[in-house]
């Protein structure tokens, strides 16, 4: 068994302390837990010993406004921190990003509380990436989620989730209806028979992934666009491709449905940190794409020299904020750089990595955006070479059938 984890939770209602303590009980001989209910409490435990996790309220009396998330990120910078509020939403949780990683809204179930524990445990190494969390916190406009991505929250909330409910949903925004089907009709997803309505699609795809799928449509369509120097439709629609053809990859490794589902899913959000920095840092990305033309180096080595960080991070980070699924973040933060995997198996990340590359290859992509070069060695060193030219020939022969799905 690995080191135990260190985790404080941090309330002045003393009530809300006892709560919390009930709820993460089950994990009392895996984790060492604590608790403060006052701003002195809180100095003695944080001067005490390293936390991995620390939970708080927004507010305590003895700390002025803010001072008491800044003194939790002081003094314990290689903590996660959470705010269990019930304040907090996914409408609002962006405002608070330069002061904690991860946001809870009361009341939540035992379950919830220690299964986002887990997954932030899991995903420390995306959380504590200064640089990302930075750019994040000081970009004025992040993206919102769309009020069909709220409502399919709260129904997949129910304990009773009702697919014609879901379906029913989709079927009311016309234009996301219309992208639903027509990449669920796409040959790399090898249906015998056309879908021709939302219920049947949310079948097929999975829940997750329809959430998934509605938030990066709206992303790719959003306005407030004006300023990019490259095409939003071009990148949406490379986006797709690497993700489907991510997916066939996955399925020919006997990945199952969840894997293929999460791994299109990645594919598809992989390049959101693009849409992230050229809309945010408009003119410094026309640098950056400039240098990538000049100069042929890759895009993510002109985003470091430039801004010190990477589409790749921050779009890791702004998914792990929304509650991404760990695999989907994983493969967004790596599809780049392999080495930063913590498995060597076959992943959605692999996949992606791999899919990048190949949808450079196999369509011809905009002159502004540099080839994604293979991780050569990586794929050498751990036996994924001798598969690439199977896994091209599954891909090009989708492709060739495939008549547009952008």
């Amino acid at each position: 068994m690995g080191k135990s984890k260190n985790i404080l939770f941090v309330d002045e209602d003393k009530t809300q302390l006892k709560a919390l303590e009930k709820m993460i009980s089950p994990m009392k001989n895996r984790w060492t837990i604590n608790f403060a209910s006052t701003a002195e409490e809180v100095t003695a435990q944080l001067q005490t010993r390293p936390f991995d996790i620390v939970a708080t309220d927004f507010k305590m009396s003895g700390f002025e406004d803010d001072a008491l998330l800044n003194e939790i990120k002081t003094r314990q910078p290689g903590a996660i921190r959470f705010i269990i509020s019930e304040s907090i939403s996914s409408h609002n949780c962006l405002q608070f990003v330069n002061y904690a990683h991860q946001f809870i809204t009361k009341p939540c179930s035992s379950a919830e509380l220690i299964e986002k524990i887990k997954k932030s445990l899991r995903l420390k190494n995306v959380f504590l990436n200064e640089r990302a969390a930075k750019a994040i916190a000081s970009i004025e406009e992040l993206p919102t989620m769309p009020d069909l991505y709220h409502k399919l929250d709260r129904e997949l909330r129910k304990e009773d989730i009702m697919i014609s409910d879901i379906g029913r949903l989709i079927g009311e925004d016309i234009s996301m209806t219309a992208g639903i089907l027509k990449l669920v009709n796409s040959p790399f997803f090898g249906l015998f028979s056309k879908v021709t309505t939302p219920e049947k699609a949310v079948t097929l795809l999975g829940l997750d992934t329809l959430k998934g799928l509605v938030l990066g449509m709206h992303l790719f369509n959003s306005s407030g666009a004006e300023n990019i120097d490259f095409s939003l439709e071009d990148l949406g629609e490379h986006c797709q491709y690497t993700g489907l053809m991510a997916r066939s990859i996955i399925k020919s490794e006997g990945g199952d449905r969840d894997l293929a589902e999460n791994t299109f899913l990645a594919g598809f959000m992989h390049d959101i940190g693009k849409l992230v920095l050229s809309t945010s840092y408009a003119e410094e990305y026309k640098t950056i794409l400039s240098i990538v033309r000049e100069a042929g180096i890759s895009i993510q080595e002109a985003e470091k020299d430039i801004l010190g960080f990477t589409h790749a991070e921050v779009g890791a980070y702004l998914l792990a904020i929304w509650g991404f699924n760990e695999d989907v973040v994983e493969a967004v933060y790596c599809h780049h750089d392999l080495s930063n995997l913590g498995s060597t198996d076959i992943s959605p990340a692999v996949a992606i990595h791999v899919a990048n590359s190949f949808d450079h290859e196999l369509r011809d992509r905009p002159t502004e955006q540099a080839p994604h070069l293979l991780d050569a060695i990586w794929l050498e060193q751990n036996g994924f070479s001798p598969k690439l030219v199977d896994w091209l020939k599954i891909c090009a022969g989708q492709m060739e059938n495939d008549v547009g799905i952008s």
